[in-house]
C-alpha cells in the first residue's frame, strides 16, 4: 500500500489573550477587552506560555494559547497579586496592538 505524505503545520506564534489567534481580527476590540479587564498569570502554565508534561503533543498552553495570561473578573485580583511579569507581557500585547492599530489607520479626508 503507497504511502502518503502527511503535512503538519505549527505555528511557533503566541496568540493574543484576547482573542486567542496569532493574527487578530480586529487590533481595536482585542486592545479594549485587554485594557478594560484585569489580567494575570494563566492558571496552568504558571505564566510560562509553555505546554505542560501531560499535553506532550503540544508547544504552548492549551488554556492560555501561550499567551501566559488569564483574564481575571473585577476584583478578583488586584494589582499586587498580578506578578511583575504578568504585567510586562500584557504591556508588551498592549504596545503590539496600539502599533498594529497605528499601522493600518487609514487617515481620513473630509470631503469638500
Amino acid at each position: 500500500m503507497p504511502s502518503s505524505p502527511l503535512r503538519v503545520h505549527v505555528s511557533l506564534q503566541r496568540a493574543c489573550p484576547a482573542c486567542l489567534d496569532v493574527r487578530c481580527a480586529d487590533p481595536a476590540e482585542c486592545l479594549y477587552f485587554l485594557t478594560s479587564r484585569p489580567w494575570g498569570d494563566c492558571v496552568k502554565c504558571d505564566g510560562s506560555g509553555w505546554a505542560g508534561e501531560d499535553s506532550p503533543l503540544e508547544i504552548f498552553c492549551g488554556y492560555c494559547d501561550g499567551s501566559g495570561l488569564n483574564e481575571y473578573t473585577p476584583g478578583a485580583i488586584t494589582p499586587d497579586d498580578i506578578s511583575d511579569r504578568a504585567k510586562e507581557r500584557h504591556a508588551a500585547y498592549v504596545a503590539r496592538l496600539v502599533d498594529l492599530l497605528a499601522a493600518s489607520s487609514a487617515p481620513l479626508a473630509v470631503a469638500a
